[in-house]
């Protein structure tokens, strides 16, 4: 990693909106993470998994990291779910006391209200 300004990943793939996943995780763990992923929608339909902050997701493969040169594309996605399935992947990689909490409750909460 170097002192490069961070490559405009809105611009490059024409993103038109994204979700940040750190509210996910803040429910998930009962904190804060010091590290976070948002999903990020394109014009043309893909999706990808983006790092929002921090640096515990720069090692994972597929996740943009706009920070890290050389820039390396992401995976991207047809849907969002399945952009989402690729985002608690990399949650759990990261946070490996989720590995057995299913992060998609998170958004049944929302009913709730």
């Amino acid at each position: 990693m170097d002192n490069s300004a961070p490559v405009d990943t809105h611009s490059l793939y024409n993103t038109i909106s994204h979700e940040h996943l750190d509210g996910l995780v803040s429910w998930a763990r009962g904190e804060f993470p010091n590290a976070g992923l948002s999903l990020v929608e394109c014009a043309d339909g893909r999706w990808f998994v983006e790092v929002d902050h921090g640096h515990a997701y720069d090692h994972l493969a597929g996740v943009s990291r706009p920070s890290i040169t050389p820039y390396i594309e992401p995976i991207f996605f047809q849907s969002e779910a399945e952009a989402q399935e690729f985002a608690f992947i990399c949650i759990k990689q990261v946070y490996p006391e989720l590995k057995t909490k299913e992060l998609s409750e998170y958004y049944s909460d929302d009913d709730d209200e």
